[in-house]
């Protein structure tokens, strides 16, 4: 769980970076909190960062589906009030590939189970998923965010528990953090 999550700080890193590899902070902001990276997280987040920019052509691929994809899910996350930063969870989850396939049947861009999906207010079924449309996904991803927040009012562990349900991720809450 706590490797999801430096995978998403990771990958706000590397939004408007073009020409080298950039060092990752020791604080940055994300979903409004002010996180603090160790040492150690900011290791294996920098040899992620460098890795990705080792090969530029698929570098490129990937800036290129965000500069395309990015503007759905920032308008599906407005509209359903969840942070424009969670929107780099989708690289993980699906790596922008509306049919990814999880080894528990998750599917889409935003890895919905089909219950989870049809909770969201997604179609699936009759020849229909949503899970696979990029706005429709996204605004169940924006639903279940939210959702998910209000239970714990805590941005970075609602990432979380997109991944691991809240129950998942409660094992990690601190009250002081909340």
């Amino acid at each position: 769980m706590k490797v999801s999550i430096l995978i998403l700080v990771f990958l706000s890193l590397i939004q408007a970076v073009f020409a080298e590899s950039p060092q990752v902070p020791a604080k940055m902001r994300f979903a409004d909190l002010q996180l603090t990276i160790t040492k150690a997280a900011r290791h294996k987040i920098q040899k992620e960062v460098d890795k990705l920019r080792r090969n530029d052509a698929y570098f490129k691929r990937y800036v290129n589906k965000a500069d395309l994809y990015f503007p759905v899910i920032e308008d599906a996350f407005r509209q359903e009030e969840c942070p424009d930063a969670i929107k780099y969870l989708m690289i993980q989850e699906s790596g922008f590939n509306a049919v990814a396939v999880s080894s528990s049947n998750a599917v889409g861009y935003w890895q919905f189970k089909k219950a989870t999906g049809i909770e969201v207010g997604l179609k699936i079924a009759h020849g229909v998923d949503e899970r696979k449309s990029i706005k429709a996904s996204s605004h169940g991803a924006g639903i279940y965010m939210f959702k998910n927040n209000k239970r714990i009012n805590n941005w970075i562990y609602t990432v979380m528990a997109y991944n691991t349900g809240v129950g998942g991720a409660q094992s990690y809450i601190k009250n002081k953090y909340r």
